[in-house]
């Protein structure tokens, strides 16, 4: 069974509590092994939460058997007394948490492959037709999913302005099973710029055209 979002809040912070038993300080190794112990496991409990927030994002539970068993051998780990080891021993001790740090990246490495194959699954292609009923000219566009504004490029880069009255056909968006926002952001010649939030979750895959409207009342600019 998935972890629902309060059980897996738990679940970190049970991770989280037990790193105080476990970085207890310690008078019989020396402070640079304790100091090593200390920031490995802290770096093993980061990663374990990593993977804890990457399982929760995906809908295959094929993998919770062996997380499961991860998590318990970090619990195993956790138990360990550091007043009553040798340098030698924290070093074993190192040793085991590196190769379940490896197992953890092996496994962030899964579920984003799972999380990508689940996502190209449910996306659904929309065609967008926009027409400039605008007075504006305007010498910059971006089209772009909410959060993904970096990886898109101006798309009158290599146009003239998009101008009244004229349509630019052709532009795509993808729907999700989230239904994550996507977002217009133009610029006019005179260096205005505006961002419109798309409704895409009411627009049918057969494409939808939508006109550029400006309000001057309230100096917005909105698509209908």
């Amino acid at each position: 069974m998935k972890l629902s979002g309060t059980l897996k809040y738990k679940y970190r912070f049970l991770i989280l509590s037990l790193s105080f038993l476990f970085l207890t300080a310690c008078d019989g190794p020396s402070d640079e092994k304790v100091t090593q112990a200390q920031q490995k496991y802290t770096e093993l409990t980061q990663k374990h939460n990593q993977v804890v927030d990457a399982h929760e994002g995906v809908s295959d539970n094929s993998l919770d058997e062996s997380l499961s068993s991860l998590k318990d051998k970090i619990s195993i780990v956790a138990g360990y007394n550091l007043q009553e080891m040798a340098d030698e021993e924290i070093d074993l001790l190192i040793q085991t948490m590196d190769a379940l740090i490896t197992s953890y990246d092996e496994f962030l490495e899964t579920l984003k492959r799972i999380k990508g194959a689940e996502d190209d699954s449910v996306l659904v292609p929309i065609p967008i037709t926009l027409v400039n009923n605008t007075d504006f000219s305007f010498s910059k566009l971006l089209l772009y999913e909410q959060g993904n504004r970096e990886t898109h490029t101006n798309i009158l880069e290599s146009l003239s302005a998009f101008a009244p009255k004229q349509t630019i056909a052709g532009l795509l968006v993808q729907r999700n099973v989230d239904d994550t926002p996507w977002i217009f952001s133009l610029t006019d010649t005179e260096d205005n710029t505006y961002e419109i939030t798309l409704p895409i979750e009411e627009y049918d895959e057969s494409g939808v055209t939508l006109h550029l409207t400006y309000d001057s009342e309230t100096k917005e600019l909105m698509v209908k």
